[in-house]
């Protein structure tokens, strides 16, 4: 489905703020709300579910910028000063999202609509099944399944780099896991408000993501040092993760650091988990490299992959007990699908 973007910035009046304890549906264009929408306190957005004749979708709405309408009182200057942003932010935004929505690989929850309604700007995408696995449990699963969720991975983010696309908020949260009845499992990535072009970075002050999955640069902008922030820092954020997908454990690091990125941007090294065969430690040390040129691609991740695929010698692990036996991706009946 092709993005859908409103450039229609025309001041109205905003929907209620506080709305009735008995929830009214109501529309946001052609979208129809049948139930209020929450913030979850996270302070950049409200979220919740919509619906377009028959099919759901997932609605975000962002608390900021507000187009100024015309009962705000604001002198002609700052009016026009508030307008040009939110069309300047509106356009960065549109080319963001139609650029996500060229790279997509099935895997990508993409944007459906982008516009403003009434002095709000909504964000529209496919709604994600909400029967996801917690991404923890996937370490107690076998290596052969393990192997295809992280090709799943970073072909996927190969696929946005090819695109100068920086995912810039890599976390498990992001990562939908499902497992269907065939055995294997799905992925969706989701969320990309903090995404931007490698090209176009935020300003410091404006660095999203959880810091947890910082990569050494991303600090070091923030702090304003001449850096790069390339996809590269998606790959740093995937090691980490690869290694609690594949351990359930992050890598370990002194006590005396907080986070990964400081302790390598003060010359250390995480230390991996010593049962991780030597195939995989040389690849999370290739994705965790501090110096963003000797990082390997996500194109080079999902390469190592396949040769670890290709040379690994143990036999499939069977189904859980009273599962079909499983099939793989490429002969997967629609029923195995997200």
């Amino acid at each position: 489905m092709a993005l859908v973007i409103d450039k229609r910035l025309t001041a109205e009046r905003p929907p209620e703020e506080n709305p009735p304890a008995e929830f009214q549906p109501y529309n946001i264009g052609e979208f129809t709300l049948k139930a209020p929408m929450t913030s979850n306190k996270s302070g950049f957005s409200k979220w919740g579910f919509c619906w377009k004749g028959d099919t759901e979708f997932f609605i975000k709405e962002f608390l900021s910028p507000v187009y100024p309408d015309d009962t705000v009182e604001l002198n002609t200057a700052m009016r026009e000063r508030r307008i040009e942003e939110c069309i300047h932010w509106f356009e960065q935004k549109s080319h963001i999202y139609n650029t996500i929505v060229s790279a997509q690989t099935g895997n990508l929850v993409v944007p459906v609509s982008f516009f403003k309604y009434k002095s709000r700007f909504y964000l529209v995408t496919q709604k994600v099944s909400e029967t996801a696995m917690d991404f923890s449990i996937l370490s107690r699963f076998d290596m052969q399944r393990k192997l295809i969720v992280m090709k799943v991975l970073a072909n996927s983010f190969a696929k946005l780099a090819e695109h100068n696309v920086v995912h810039a908020d890599v976390k498990p949260d992001n990562l939908l896991i499902k497992q269907t009845n065939g055995g294997f499992f799905t992925i969706k990535i989701i969320d990309f408000d903090a995404s931007y072009l490698a090209d176009l970075p935020p300003e410091p002050d404006e660095i999203q993501g959880d810091t947890v999955y910082y990569a050494p640069e991303t600090l070091l902008y923030i702090i304003g040092e001449k850096v790069t922030l390339s996809p590269k820092i998606d790959v740093f954020a995937m090691g980490i993760i690869f290694h609690q997908l594949l351990t359930g454990r992050m890598p370990i690091i002194k006590p005396e650091y907080d986070y990964i990125y400081e302790s390598i941007l003060s010359g250390d090294e995480p230390l991996l988990d010593p049962s991780l065969p030597e195939n995989y430690k040389k690849l999370l040390k290739g994705m965790l490299q501090k110096e963003p040129e000797n990082r390997l691609t996500m194109q080079q991740v999902f390469d190592e992959l396949t040769k670890i695929q290709e040379t690994d010698s143990a036999q499939p692990t069977a189904p859980p007990a009273g599962q079909p036996e499983k099939r793989g991706f490429l002969n997967a009946t629609e029923d195995d699908l997200w």
